[in-house]
C-alpha cells in the first residue's frame, strides 16, 4: 500500500471512523452484547435494546452539549433511533429486508474486522513461535511445490513424500513411539484454526457488500435516468468482473463445497474428533466458534446468495420494463376504442330511415324424433340373471382401488428431528435411506416434502435424487438434492 492509498483508508474507512468516534468503548460494547449469541437481530429489538442500554447508562458528554447548544432534548427512544441510523450510514452497522419484509439489523464487515484486531491485540498466555513457524513452513512448502511446472522437481517431491509416509509406516508397525503433539503445540494451533475461521466469515460479509454495492449503484443509475442499454451493460459488467475477480471465484468455490455432503460430513467428524481429544487431555478450547463454524458460514453465504438473487430479481425488472410500459399502451389504445364504440351507440338509437330484411330459412329434419303423447312401452324382465361366481383372490382386487396405508407426519418428523441430532446437516435421500427406504408409496414420499417446509432447507438443483417408492425399486421419483440443517 502506497502513501495515497493508506491516506485514502485513513479518511474513508468506517473501521477507522469507529476508532475515532467519541463513543466508540459504548458502541463496541453495545455491539458486542447485541450480536453475542446471534448474527442478526430485528429493528424493533435493536432500537428496544439501545434504548434500555441509555435508560441505564449515564448521557454522554458531548450529548449533553450538543442538548445544551441546539436547546432539544431528545427522549432516549428518539436517540436511539437517530444512532442506529447514523451507525447504519457511517457503516458500523448494515440492515436488510428478509423474505417477510422486516428490517433486519447485522454487524457489518468494517466492525467484524475492527473486533478481530481488538482480539489479535490481546495478550496471549505464550506465544507460540513453534507452530507458527512450521505453518510458514508448510505453506511455503506448498507454494512452491504447486507453482512449479517442471515434472521431474514435481515427480521428486511426491516420492519424497511417499518415502516419509512409508516412514511413518514402518515405525507404527514394529510399534515405535508416535508423533503426538503436546498441549503447547496443540493449543496455538487450535487458536489459530479459531481466528482464520472468525477471519473467513468476516470475508463472507464484504462479499455481500460487494453485491449490495453492485445494487445501490443500480438504483443510483435509475435514479440518474440513465438508459436502459448503458444500465445493463454497467450491470453484466460488474457481476461479471465480481464472478471472475479472486474473491468471487473463492466465494463459489466455497459455496460449492458446503453444498457437498461428502465434505461436509468429513468436516463434521474432524470437529467432533477434535473437540474429544481436547476433552479427554483436559485442554479448555476457551473459544468454541470452531465448533459451531460450519453452521456460521452456511448462514453467511446463504445470505450473500440471496443478496444475489436480489440483484438478479432488479435486473429482470429492468428488462420487463419496457414490456409492461408497452401492455400499458395497448390497455389505453382499447379503452379509447371502447369509448369510442359508447359514442357510437348512443348516437345511433334512433331509427335509421334504411333498413334490411332477413329471407327465413326453412329447415327440414326427416329423421327427428316425432312428438307423441302415447307413453313408451315398459319391458318386463322374466328371467332371473344367474349369480356371479367370484372367489377371495377377486374380492382381493378390490383393494387396489384404494391406498390402505395412512402416512403419519408426526413420524416423519421424528425421523427428520433424529437425523438433525446427529448431524447438523442432512438430506431427503439420506433421511430415507437411514430409514430403510419408502413402505407407504409415493404417498410416504409427498408426506416428506410437505414437512419439509417446517425446517430450513436449500435445494441444489444441479444434483438430483432418485427415491424408490416400491419394494421392487421399478418405480420411482427423481428430484432435485434437498439439503436439511439445524
Amino acid at each position: 500500500m502506497d502513501k495515497v492509498q493508506l491516506l485514502k483508508v485513513l479518511q474513508e474507512s468506517p473501521c477507522i471512523k469507529l476508532l475515532r468516534s467519541r463513543k466508540v468503548e459504548f458502541i463496541i460494547s453495545f455491539i458486542t452484547d447485541v450480536f453475542e449469541n446471534s448474527t442478526f437481530v430485528s429493528s424493533e429489538r435493536i432500537h428496544l435494546l439501545l434504548e434500555n442500554r441509555l435508560d441505564e447508562t449515564e448521557l454522554v458528554v458531548e450529548e449533553e452539549e450538543e442538548e445544551e447548544r441546539t436547546g432539544r432534548i431528545e427522549t432516549n427512544e428518539d436517540k436511539a433511533k437517530r444512532w442506529i441510523q447514523e451507525w447504519t450510514n457511517k457503516g458500523f452497522l448494515t440492515n436488510y429486508q428478509n423474505e417477510n419484509g422486516d428490517v433486519m439489523y447485522e454487524m457489518s464487515a468494517y466492525s467484524s474486522k475492527v473486533f478481530d484486531w481488538i482480539e489479535n491485540l490481546k495478550k496471549e498466555d505464550y506465544i507460540g513461535t513453534e507452530s507458527k513457524f512450521k505453518s510458514l513452513f508448510y505453506q511455503l512448502k506448498e507454494l512452491v511445490e504447486f507453482t512449479n511446472e517442471d515434472r521431474e522437481k514435481r515427480l521428486e517431491m511426491l516420492k519424497e513424500k511417499k518415502m516419509e509416509i512409508e516412514h511413518q509406516i514402518q515405525q507404527l508397525e514394529i510399534g515405535e513411539h508416535v508423533k503426538v503433539f503436546e498441549e503447547y503445540e496443540i493449543v496455538p494451533r487450535y487458536h489459530n484454526l479459531n481466528r482464520l475461521a472468525k477471519e473467513l466469515l468476516s470475508d463472507f460479509k464484504e462479499v455481500d457488500n460487494n453485491f449490495k454495492e453492485i445494487i445501490r449503484q443500480i438504483y443510483q443509475h435509475q435514479i440518474n435516468n440513465s438508459q436502459k442499454k448503458e444500465l445493463l451493460n454497467y450491470i453484466f459488467d460488474a457481476y461479471s468482473e465480481l464472478k471472475k475477480s479472486s474473491q468471487g471465484k473463492s466465494f463459489y468455490a466455497f459455496w460449492e463445497f458446503l453444498l457437498s455432503p461428502d465434505l461436509q460430513s468429513q468436516w463434521q467428524s474432524l470437529i467432533n474428533e477434535l473437540f474429544d481429544t481436547l476433552d479427554d487431555r483436559q485442554i479448555d478450547p476457551q473459544d468454541s466458534f470452531l465448533k459451531y463454524m460450519q453452521q456460521y458460514l452456511f448462514s453467511a453465504a446463504e445470505k450473500v446468495y440471496k443478496t444475489n438473487d436480489r440483484m438478479s430479481e432488479k435486473l429482470s425488472r429492468i428488462i420487463r420494463q419496457n414490456e409492461m410500459s408497452n401492455a400499458e399502451i395497448t390497455k389505453k389504445v382499447i379503452d379509447e376504442i371502447k369509448k369510442l364504440l359508447i359514442d357510437c351507440c348512443i348516437r345511433q338509437q334512433e331509427k335509421p330511415e334504411v333498413s334490411l330484411e332477413v329471407e327465413e330459412i326453412n329447415l327440414c329434419f326427416p329423421l327427428e324424433r316425432q312428438l307423441s303423447l302415447e307413453p313408451a312401452p315398459i319391458i318386463e324382465y322374466k328371467e332371473k340373471p344367474a349369480q356371479a361366481q367370484v372367489d377371495i383372490e377377486d374380492l382381493g382386487r378390490l383393494a387396489q382401488l384404494f391406498s390402505p396405508y395412512q402416512v403419519d407426519r408426526d413420524a416423519l418428523r421424528t425421523t427428520i428431528n433424529r437425523m438433525l441430532s446427529e448431524k447438523t446437516q442432512t438430506t431427503l435421500g439420506e433421511i430415507i435411506e437411514k430409514n430403510q427406504g419408502i413402505t407407504k408409496g409415493l404417498a410416504e414420499v409427498i408426506g416428506y416434502i410437505s414437512v419439509l417446509d417446517e425446517y430450513h432447507t436449500v435445494k441444489n438443483t444441479k444434483k438430483t435424487q432418485i427415491i424408490p417408492f416400491t419394494a421392487d425399486g421399478l418405480k420411482y421419483i427423481e428430484i432435485p438434492e434437498i439439503i436439511i440443517t439445524r
